[in-house]
């Protein structure tokens, strides 16, 4: 969003060369006016959190955001081209970089407002939303009352946890609750992304350092209210500022956005390419027996939300079915099914397994936002209930078609390694390592040593 707004500034000084073309300016002046924006302007949008549309922040308050970042960002460029005024290398006057700061605060205010109100939009017909709890007492009932109301914001309440009764009526899931162990038990697999903590810390029912680390184990990210914030609330007032947060995923907002994007590029580009070889296996799975050409499946995704996962079925069409027959020849030591000369796997099969093109159907799953190309792989429900606590915190990243293990050894490697390797992979995640570890599949892919 950041360079969307430079980019847009940068525009909005060539439309005014254009139209007010001015012949005593130099070229080479023109080129450093542009870097000078770029560069100043980047870092106070960065500086002031411009590139982020926070989903509780009023209008006015973002308005005023842009009008105190343009005003020091013209002094700033003033101050500069003043300096090189007065050695004899620039000709813009004062007024010229006033007209420029006052036409780009009304093309961002206006580009912002777009964008702020598609986003509120989609937010209340239940698009870019995130599943939450809310922990608090009556001390919070007027900003829960606007909470619940707010539907723009992106928020879905997935319950109210309360120790107090007369907060009963607010929400039609409202669990009183006395006892801290009891919290967790309305959060694990429900799909939780936060859990706001809206109660006085100082003089809290709950055990707040507890609640943070098992939102820790599960990879579940906590926003604790400010005291002040709780006392001073007031309708229509915005909160971007007023929470601390503890979270355990990675917290590299562009990086996470790059991903986003590379994931659906990526995918629909192997699509593409793939096209033929999905065209043959696609026919050779249908000369082979009558069955399905995919086979589908429930699957664990981010937080716990449930999707259907897609890939090109490689095992007899009853093969669910025949599972607790085979349960005895499990080799996995844990959660798992896996039998190395699985009796189910058809001869195609064999070979899709082997080259992994089995999984190549799930870039529909990366294109629909409901994995990634690299993460942890996508579990099943039943396996995730049989999780150790700090298991669930490889649930905290969108699952992915390929990972460490997936390169690693897959089979030979125990359930608490694979966990493990997850687990690091969240904690040391970064774009480079996704790259590492997509050469490493393709190598995987051609040497056809998959299990």
């Amino acid at each position: 969003m950041i360079i969307v707004q430079v980019a847009i500034s940068v525009l909005v000084f060539l439309s005014i060369e254009i139209f007010f073309p001015s012949p005593v300016i130099k070229l080479y002046e023109k080129l450093f006016f542009i870097s000078q924006i770029i560069i100043i302007w980047s870092f106070l949008f960065y500086k002031f959190r411009l590139g982020v549309i926070f989903r509780a922040t009023s209008f006015t308050s973002m308005i005023r955001g842009y009008l105190v970042t343009l005003s020091i960002a013209g002094i700033l460029l003033f101050i500069e081209l003043k300096l090189l005024i007065l050695i004899g290398h620039y000709s813009y006057s004062a007024y010229y970089i006033l007209w420029f700061c006052i036409v780009n605060l009304i093309v961002l205010v206006s580009f912002k407002l777009a964008f702020y109100y598609i986003m509120r939009y989609l937010r209340k017909i239940g698009r870019n939303t995130r599943n939450i709890i809310i922990i608090a007492d009556a001390s919070a009932k007027p900003f829960i009352k606007e909470f619940i109301k707010s539907k723009d914001w992106g928020y879905k309440i997935h319950a109210l946890i309360t120790p107090d009764k007369k907060l009963a009526s607010l929400h039609k899931k409202t669990y009183i609750i006395d006892k801290q162990e009891d919290i967790f038990k309305k959060i694990v697999l429900k799909g939780i992304d936060d859990i706001f903590y809206c109660m006085p810390v100082s003089d809290s029912h709950f055990n707040i350092e507890q609640i943070i680390a098992e939102a820790e184990q599960i990879g579940t990210t906590v926003h604790i209210i400010q005291e002040d914030f709780l006392k001073d609330f007031k309708k229509n007032q915005t909160f971007d500022n007023s929470f601390i947060t503890h979270q355990t995923t990675p917290s590299k907002y562009i990086s996470l956005k790059i991903k986003d994007a590379f994931d659906i590029l990526f995918s629909a580009f192997v699509l593409v390419i793939t096209s033929p070889i999905i065209l043959i296996i696609t026919i050779l799975i249908k000369c082979t027996d009558k069955g399905p050409v995919f086979f589908k499946q429930e699957r664990v995704g981010q937080n716990g939300r449930r999707f259907v996962c897609f890939k090109f079925r490689s095992m007899i069409p009853n093969a669910e079915s025949m599972v607790e027959d085979l349960q005895h020849k499990n080799e996995s030591d844990g959660p798992t099914f896996k039998i190395e000369n699985d009796p189910r796997i058809t001869k195609i099969g064999k070979f899709l397994r082997k080259t992994s093109l089995d999984e190549f159907p799930q870039f529909f799953n990366v294109i629909k936002g409901e994995m990634s190309v690299v993460g942890p792989r996508p579990p099943l429900l039943s396996e995730v209930k049989q999780y150790e606590k700090y298991q669930l915190r490889r649930l905290s990243m969108k699952p992915g078609i390929t990972c460490i293990w997936q390169v690693s050894g897959r089979n030979s490697i125990s359930f608490k390694e694979w966990m493990q390797m997850d687990l690091d992979y969240i904690d040391k995640w970064s774009i480079w390592l996704d790259i590492k570890i997509i050469l490493k599949t393709i190598t995987v892919v051609f040497k056809a040593n998959g299990q």
